[in-house]
C-alpha cells in the first residue's frame, strides 16, 4: 500500500513539472488581412508585372508579382456574379513576393483564380487563391493562405497600364 501511494506520488510531481516545461515548438498563426493598391502592366494580355502596395495586417507591405500562367476560357455573360458581356480568363499560377517594411520577404506561389474583363466599360474584377511557401525574416519557413479579391481600370486606351484595387484575407503559418 505504500508503495502504491509513493508510485502515485512520485506520478503527480512528474505530470506536475511536466506541465512547466515548454513544450515543443507549435506552429503559429498569423492572419492576413490587407488592403492594397497599385498598378499592373500587361506587355501581352493577360500576363502583367504587377507592382501594389498594402496596408492592414501583418504590416505595410509592398506586394510584387508576374501574371504568370493564365488561360483564356472565352466570352461569357456573367463572371464572377457580374450580369454583361464579358472575357473570362483563367490564372494558372500567379507568383507573388511580398515585401514588408522589416525587410522580411514572404513568397506567394501556386495562385490559381479568375479575372473578368467586362466589355461594357473595360472594368475588370477578379478572385485568386494563392499559398505562401517560404519566406525570409520573420516568415522564413511560412506556409498558410490567402483570397485576393479586387477591381481593376484601364487607365490607357489600349488597356495595358491598369490600376488595381483589393483585398487579401488569408492565414500564414510559421512553423
Amino acid at each position: 500500500m505504500k508503495f502504491k501511494k509513493i508510485s502515485v506520488g512520485i506520478m503527480g510531481i512528474f505530470l506536475f513539472v511536466a506541465a512547466g516545461l515548454p513544450q515543443s515548438a507549435v506552429a503559429k498563426e498569423i492572419k492576413m488581412d490587407l488592403r492594397f493598391a497599385g498598378a499592373f502592366v500587361t506587355n501581352s494580355l493577360p500576363s502583367a508585372l504587377i507592382h501594389a502596395t498594402g496596408v492592414g495586417s501583418p504590416g505595410r507591405v509592398e506586394i510584387r508579382g508576374y501574371g504568370g500562367v493564365d488561360q483564356f476560357v472565352g466570352f461569357t455573360l456573367e463572371c464572377l456574379g457580374t450580369l454583361g458581356p464579358h472575357i473570362q480568363i483563367d490564372i494558372v499560377e500567379n507568383p507573388l513576393l511580398f515585401r514588408f517594411n522589416d525587410l522580411s520577404l514572404l513568397f506567394a506561389k501556386n495562385g490559381n483564380g479568375t479575372i473578368c474583363i467586362n466589355l461594357s466599360d473595360g472594368s475588370s474584377n477578379f478572385v485568386i487563391n494563392i499559398m505562401f511557401d517560404g519566406g525570409r525574416g520573420r516568415f522564413a519557413g511560412a506556409t498558410g493562405n490567402a483570397v485576393i479579391t479586387g477591381e481593376a481600370e484601364a487607365l490607357d486606351s489600349g488597356g495595358t497600364f491598369l490600376a488595381e484595387t483589393g483585398t487579401i484575407v488569408g492565414t500564414i503559418v510559421l512553423p
